[in-house]
C-alpha cells in the first residue's frame, strides 16, 4: 500500500509516515527485551541459584583483583570481603551446589584474603574470618582456582611468541565448505579455548549451543537471514547465547552483547586456530523469530541469544570477499 503511493508525494512526507508506521514495531521489540531483562537479570530477585552465582563471582572477582596489585593494602575491601561472605551464606543455606567452579573460586579467594591479612587484629576481620571459618569448615575445596598465580616474565611473553597479525589478518568468514564431517571434539576445543575471554567481573554469562542435527540446522538456519545460497554446505552451527543472571540494574543492561560479542570473536579465532572455516552470521531478528528459535532449540528464556556461527570443513580451493577494512585514520580518535 504504502509502495504504492510513494510517487504520489514528497519524498520528505513519505520518510515521516514510514517512520511513524514502523514506530509500533520499533517499541514493540524493545517491549520485548525490556520484560526479559526485568524477569531474568537480577535487577529485581537475586535468589535464584545463578544469579546468587553471578552476584558471588562478581564480587570475589573484586577481591582477586586487590590481591594481584603491586603493593596490595593490608585490609583493603573489607565491606565486599563481608558482602561476599553474606552472599555465600544466603547462596549456601539455599542447599544450592557448593562444588561449582566459581563457588570454589570464591571460597578459596577468601582463604587467600584472610592469609594476606593474617597480620590484622581489628574485630571487624576476626569477625569475619570466624563466619567465613564456620560457614566453610564442612565444605571440600579443589585444587587451586582462586586467588592470584605468581608469574615468570620470560615464562608469560614465550606463549606470546606467535604472529598473530598474520594469524589475524589470515581469517576471513568462509561460506563454501565440503561434505566432511566435523569432529565434535574439535569444537569442543574450540569453545574451551573462548572461555578465556575477558567478561566483566569475570561474570561468564556467555553458553553455547551446539547443534549437529541436520533438520534442526536447517530450521535455525531458516530463521536467520544471512545463509543464503551457502547455509546447507554448513556442517554445524553453533549459537551463542549470554545469560541475563549475570547481570543487573541499569546500567548492565547491554552488557551481555558486549560480553557474548567479545566471546563469539574469541570461539572464531579458535576455530580459525583448529583449521575450520567458519562465518559468523547476525542474529538481528524482530521478537516473532526470536520466539521461534528458543522453542525450536530449546533456548532458555534467561539467555540472550547473540548470533549463530556456521561452521565446516575447507575445501582445497575457496574464495572469500575481500571485505576491506577502514583505513586506520577513519576510526582513531587521539585526544
Amino acid at each position: 500500500m504504502l509502495n504504492r503511493i510513494k510517487g504520489k508525494m514528497p519524498n520528505w512526507l513519505f520518510i515521516v509516515i514510514k517512520a511513524m508506521r514502523d514506530l509500533p514495531k520499533i517499541i514493540n521489540n524493545y517491549i520485548y527485551d525490556i520484560k526479559r531483562y526485568i524477569k531474568y537479570s537480577s535487577s529485581v530477585a537475586d535468589n535464584k541459584r545463578l544469579k546468587l552465582e553471578a552476584q558471588i563471582t562478581a564480587k570475589y572477582h573484586v577481591i582477586e583483583k586487590g590481591l594481584s596489585m603491586p603493593e596490595p593494602r593490608v585490609g583493603f575491601g573489607k565491606d565486599r570481603v563481608n558482602r561476599l561472605i553474606f552472599l555465600l551464606d544466603r547462596y549456601i543455606c539455599k542447599g544450592y551446589c557448593v562444588e561449582t567452579t566459581q563457588i570454589q573460586a570464591a571460597i578459596q579467594v577468601l582463604d587467600k584474603y584472610f592469609e594476606f591479612n593474617r597480620s590484622a587484629t581489628d574485630n571487624y576481620t576476626l569477625g569475619m574470618v570466624q563466619r567465613a571459618n564456620n560457614l566453610f569448615k564442612d565444605i571440600k575445596l579443589n585444587n587451586h582456582i582462586g586467588g592470584t598465580l605468581l608469574m615468570d616474565k620470560d615464562a608469560y611473553l614465550a606463549k606470546t611468541q606467535i604472529n598473530f597479525k598474520e594469524f589475524a589478518y589470515g581469517r576471513s568468514s568462509v561460506r563454501n565448505f565440503t561434505e566432511v564431517n566435523v569432529d565434535i571434539d574439535l569444537l569442543l576445543e574450540s569453545i574451551k579455548i573462548a572461555q578465556k575471554t575477558p567478561s566483566v567481573c569475570n561474570r561468564q554469562s556467555s553458553r553455547v549451543y551446539l547443534i549437529k542435527d541436520k533438520d534442526k540446522i536447517k530450521e535455525a538456519l531458516s530463521l536467520q537471514n544471512g545463509n543464503r545460497g551457502f547455509g546447507h554446505l554448513i556442517n554445524k552451527v553453533l549459537i551463542v547465547t549470554s545469560d541475563l543472571n549475570a547481570f543487573k540494574g541499569l546500567i548492565e543492561r547491554n552488557q551481555s552483547f558486549i560480553d557474548g560479542g567479545m566471546y563469539s570473536m574469541s570461539l572464531l579465532y579458535a576455530l580459525h586456530y583448529h583449521g575450520l572455516g567458519a562465518c559468523a552470521l547476525n542474529w538481528a531478528v524482530e521478537k516473532g523469530k526470536d520466539s521461534k528459535l528458543r522453542n525450536a532449540l530449546n533456548i532458555k528464556e534467561n539467555e540472550n541469544i547473540i548470533m549463530m556461527i556456521g561452521v565446516g570443513h575447507l575445501p582445497s580451493s575457496f574464495s572469500v570477499p575481500i571485505s576491506k577494512r577502514k583505513d586506520l585514520n577513519e576510526v582513531i580518535t587521539i585526544i
